[in-house]
């Protein structure tokens, strides 16, 4: 038990490191960051058409038909809801119309228990399986790739988030936990047991 307690948490220190790394040195996430020409006029029509505070706001909204509507105003709702939606701009995006309290500090501490939970979930995972050391990085690795899987290619599916994004960020899970997986191997999971006649168990 005490191997599987500093095995996930020397596990969830390795990924917290690496994210640090790879958001503030490679630099390979701001470089599929965009800007607007004129941040400042874009602020101020924000500001003056958010229809609800902090949130994810769409553009086209893609909301529904009014209740009252005819079968015709429906179809013609429809049908130019599907025509901006084709001619674009398209936005999807997370909005704070105005001050709001950032604590670099609080999403540090946040951030390193969201590993460590992560951590100790695969290593509860990776503790029932009989494999040898390089079968349980690839096990942890799959599990980041997993998460990037589930998380990240819906968001390019269905959102439209660049693919260029989409492949860094299921990449930065995987090499996450490629990490997580070298060290928490060390401490957790056993060794298949070979029989008399050679055969794993």
């Amino acid at each position: 038990m005490i191997k599987f307690i500093i095995g996930a948490f020397l596990a969830a220190v390795a990924v917290f490191v690496w994210e640090a790394v790879s958001w503030t040195t490679l630099g390979w996430h701001e470089n599929g960051f965009r800007s607007f020409r004129d941040e400042s006029a874009v602020a101020e029509v924000i500001k003056a058409n958010v229809t609800s505070g902090h949130g994810i706001y769409l553009l086209p909204s893609m909301e529904d038909a009014p209740k009252l509507a005819t079968a015709e105003e429906k179809t013609a709702f429809e049908e130019k809801q599907a025509q901006a939606m084709e001619n674009g701009p398209y936005v999807y995006a997370i909005i704070r119309p105005g001050k709001g309290e950032i604590s670099m500090g609080r999403n540090m501490i946040l951030s390193g228990v969201r590993s460590l939970i992560c951590a100790f979930l695969i290593a509860a995972l990776l503790s029932q399986a009989a494999l040898f050391y390089p079968a349980r990085i690839a096990f942890v690795a799959a599990a980041g790739l997993f998460a990037g899987l589930t998380c990240d290619l819906p968001m390019w599916i269905w959102m439209e988030n660049p693919g260029r994004d989409t492949i860094v960020n299921i990449a930065d899970h995987l090499i996450a936990w490629i990490i997580g997986g070298a060290v928490l191997g060390i401490f957790v999971g056993r060794d298949p047991v070979l029989d008399h006649h050679g055969h794993n168990h």
